[in-house]
């Protein structure tokens, strides 16, 4: 249409062109500039500008000049020539007479992205705000839409990111008839800073997918790229390199020279990573047939040459040219992360000394960006372990961890805050690697640093938020339905589809609250504090790592720690999922004839795994462990040392301290019962239980969402028997089943949970979800991470029958006195062996 409008001037002018044809040429191949640019590439784009100039020379209009100032800056910043769009920008703004109100609020907008993408945050969200201001005002709402999405693109540079996604939700409710594209590749990126990187490759996906028809290449391009990184933080690195190429290629055709050199370093990154993964496996695969002892540590964390370094070489040759290319540019941030791409590189290849000069390089650009500085920091600690200077690379490994849990903390959602740990795992991998020469100790100090950093933020102290409340009523409503429906109908599907969309929903309005100003902080408790506890408390712990294809672990035995090298990982993982399966069909008591060759094969399972993993201790005492994904959830009251001894699966060992009450005293103050419906020996069980603690006086009532909540919040013993479900995709949708719909744990977060002891006798609420960067999630980890002293949850489905003995049981020797850990193993052994579902999770309570 515009060829066709350049045509239609022309013969019109009829060879002596006026002054309007003139300015209508020029306007008109101003606009065809852009146009060409995402259809054909740069150079074309050029070629219209440079008609449209000597137009403007010719006539010597100022207002013509700011507009074609206004699409050069345009066109520069879409190539990643930052530089040259920032003064052609400026020299827009100096002229905004020249356009007309609506296309002075496109400057604003314009300025604003670019001014982010050069650090220049003051003026970045002065032009959102009047961008904002002047798009209201005239009645724009696909301007504002932009202008409110952008102030939340602007709050995520900034690395708030609640704010930002709470702002880009707020521009989402303006319903604007605008091409979605850019905002939804906003808000994948936000969600990949943020460690929600499953949830950023799902936005991808479906952004991608709204990219039909010509003209879009560089939007493709753009989501490729984010991909990369996404598919990169999942360990998917052959997808990764794969969406990088393509990413490369489309921004080479467009002629985009700063956006080609971004994205030939993610696959540049994508190889190295393929390349220190294979010299991993090799050497994995070694040290299970060699090592023994744990403590063989002949390099640090696949720090050492691949092969004969030639790929690592070739990339690090790459990566110093695309670093001349950033610095053409004046883009010190690309500059920057091009050489520690070459410093990663250089690593691999065996040349600490290159490395530590491409490092010593740097300009320290910050971006912001949360992410980006645990990279940086990665690779500058992995230089100088190659190099032999240990003390400082530890020294930054600690600032480190301070630095993710400060980025931790300021949400008030349970989701985010442990989905953002993903950006600390390669650190915490290297700091291990630095920990296990140094023995035990050393060891301890590491795993402590990264493990459950949630568990010692300050409480969430989340807002109550209407909005929230009135999705998760809806959500509530739906599962209702779903309870009355036939199991394959339509109306099932319908509503199935429904329920996702209310979670998605939830999900997108939980991570945007912030954490309010009266959260108070947990009480420290370190190491040295931490062991003294175990001894008073009579104790012994036993921590269970990954470490080199071998799963180890460090215990603290009659107080002195010890580091073992126990079995192979892949087999421990092995013979964990065949306990876990096995107990799964033990539960269900309608074996038959199959019932032995059941048993059998769970106690032979648990019978080598407690030969592996405890008896090496040699320990008599109550035992604590922290466990690891691949021998997590297991019924440790199965494994033949454990059976009648005390027993707590902690999140750390300073977790298990702060959880112990000790000098304090105790907090209870009475004891709460909630019985669900749907079961059939619950009402029993509960008046047991109130009898267990002399208040069998009272007559047991229906109990509903809002007292369960309320008898969370204070200090006593809950106990709730109803049925649960742990949803793993979506670990805080796990709930439990009332008479008046589900309790899901999120619901928990606004008043948090002060309850001493919470008794869960309900099927699977103790499972939880693993999730990257050493956290996890699922209702009874929630109810620790909230505040919980001690919890008792069940990893598997129990019988309601040997449910309510057990309970029942527990709740009658802790009344007597004992601690919780030992009333419950005693519990179990009392009863059934299915029983051994039931864990001890957090801490011990002691009534």
């Amino acid at each position: 249409m515009l060829t066709a409008a350049l045509e239609q001037i022309d013969r019109s002018a009829a060879g002596a062109p006026s002054r309007e044809h003139l300015e209508l040429r020029c306007r008109t191949l101003v606009t065809l500039a852009l146009t060409e640019l995402m259809l054909s590439g740069l150079e074309p784009a050029t070629t219209r500008l440079k008609e449209a100039e000597q137009i403007v020379v010719e006539l010597g209009d100022d207002a013509l000049r700011a507009r074609l100032e206004y699409q050069r800056a345009n066109i520069h910043g879409r190539v990643g020539d930052l530089a040259s769009a920032w003064a052609g920008l400026e020299g827009a703004v100096l002229r905004l007479d020249a356009f007309t109100e609506h296309e002075q609020c496109s400057v604003h907008l314009s300025r604003g992205m670019l001014a982010f993408e050069l650090l220049r945050p003051s003026e970045a969200l002065e032009s959102f705000g009047e961008a904002a201001r002047l798009a209201h005002a005239l009645g724009g709402v696909e301007q504002e839409f932009m202008a409110r999405h952008n102030e939340g693109y602007a709050a995520y540079l900034l690395g708030d990111l609640p704010r930002s996604l709470a702002g880009m939700a707020r521009a989402e409710e303006l319903e604007a008839d605008v091409f979605k594209g850019p905002a939804r590749l906003d808000r994948a990126q936000v969600l990949l800073e943020a460690g929600l990187v499953k949830e950023a490759v799902e936005a991808l996906h479906a952004g991608l997918a709204e990219l039909e028809g010509e003209g879009h290449d560089q939007m493709r391009a753009e989501f490729e790229l984010a991909l990369a990184r996404a598919h990169r933080l999942l360990g998917h690195v052959e997808l990764a390199a794969s969406a990088a190429a393509s990413a490369r290629e489309r921004y080479a055709r467009m002629g985009a020279t700063a956006w080609t050199v971004k994205a030939t370093l993610v696959e540049l990154l994508a190889g190295l990573d393929h390349d220190r993964r294979r010299g991993r496996d090799r050497r994995d695969g070694r040290d299970g047939r060699d090592r023994r002892d744990g403590r063989g540590a002949d390099d640090v964390g696949g720090l050492s040459g691949v092969d004969d370094g030639s790929v690592a070489l070739a990339a690090a040759a790459s990566a110093d040219r695309l670093t001349d290319t950033a610095t053409q540019l004046g883009d010190a941030e690309l500059a920057d992360n091009a050489r520690v791409v070459a410093a990663q590189a250089l690593l691999l290849a065996g040349d600490p000394a290159g490395a530590n000069t491409r490092l010593l390089g740097l300009e320290r650009v910050s971006t912001g960006s949360l992410a980006d500085e645990l990279d940086s920091a990665v690779v500058t600690a992995m230089t100088l372990v190659a190099a032999g200077d240990l003390p400082p690379a530890r020294r930054i490994l600690a600032r480190a961890s301070r630095r993710l849990a400060a980025g931790q903390q300021g949400s008030a959602s349970l989701d985010l805050r442990t989905a953002r740990a993903v950006h600390g795992t390669r650190l915490a991998e290297l700091d291990l690697e630095l920990a296990v020469p140094r023995g035990s100790g050393a060891v301890l100090e590491a795993l402590e640093r990264w493990r459950s950093a949630t568990d010692r933020l300050p409480s969430l102290g989340r807002p109550v938020d209407d909005r929230l409340a009135a999705l998760t009523e809806h959500l509530r409503a739906v599962r209702g339905q779903l309870r009355g429906e036939a199991a394959e109908s339509d109306q099932v599907r319908e509503l199935h589809e429904r329920a996702a969309r209310l979670e998605r929903q939830i999900r997108d309005r939980d991570w945007a609250l912030s954490r309010s100003a009266d959260a108070t902080g947990t009480v420290h408790v370190g190491l040295r504090e931490a062991r003294e506890h175990l001894r008073r408390v009579d104790r012994d712990l036993v921590w269970f790592f990954r470490h080199r294809g071998r799963l180890c672990a460090v215990g603290v035995i009659g107080g002195r720690a010890t580091l073992r090298d126990l079995m192979p990982v892949d087999r421990a993982a092995e013979l964990a999922q065949r306990v876990r399966v096995d107990l799964r069909a033990a539960a269900t008591h309608h074996l038959g004839p199959l019932a032995g060759a059941v048993w059998s094969s769970l106690r032979s399972s648990a019978a080598e795994l407690d030969d592996a993993l405890l008896r090496p201790w040699r320990s008599d005492r109550g035992l604590v462990v922290v466990t690891c994904p691949e021998v997590s959830a297991l019924p440790w009251a199965v494994f033949p040392s454990v059976k009648g001894r005390p027993f707590t699966v902690a999140l750390s060992l300073t977790s298990f301290a702060r959880r112990g009450g000790g000098s304090k005293g105790p907090r209870q103050s009475g004891v709460h019962v909630t019985v669900g419906p749907g079961v059939p020996r619950g009402p029993a069980e509960g008046r047991a239980v109130l009898a267990a603690w002399g208040d069998g006086r009272h007559p047991l009532e229906a109990s509903r969402r809002e007292e369960l909540v309320a008898a969370l919040s204070r200090p006593g013993v809950v106990h709730v028997a109803a049925h649960g479900t742990h949803q793993a995709e979506s670990p805080l949708f796990s709930s439990l089943a009332l008479h008046d719909g589900p309790v899901f744990a999120h619901e928990l977060q606004p008043t948090g949970v002060r309850a001493d002891h919470v008794v869960l006798s309900a099927c699977d609420v103790g499972l939880a979800s693993a999730r990257p960067g050493h956290e996890s999630l699922g209702l009874a980890l929630s109810l620790l991470s909230l505040g919980a002293r001690s919890v008792v949850a069940a990893v598997a489905p129990v019988p309601d029958d040997v449910a309510a003995r057990t309970m029942t049981r527990h709740h009658r020797l802790l009344a007597s006195g004992l601690a919780s850990d030992e009333s419950l193993a005693q519990a179990v052994a009392e009863t059934d062996d299915v029983a051994a579902a039931f864990l001890n999770l957090g801490g011990q309570h002691h009534p």
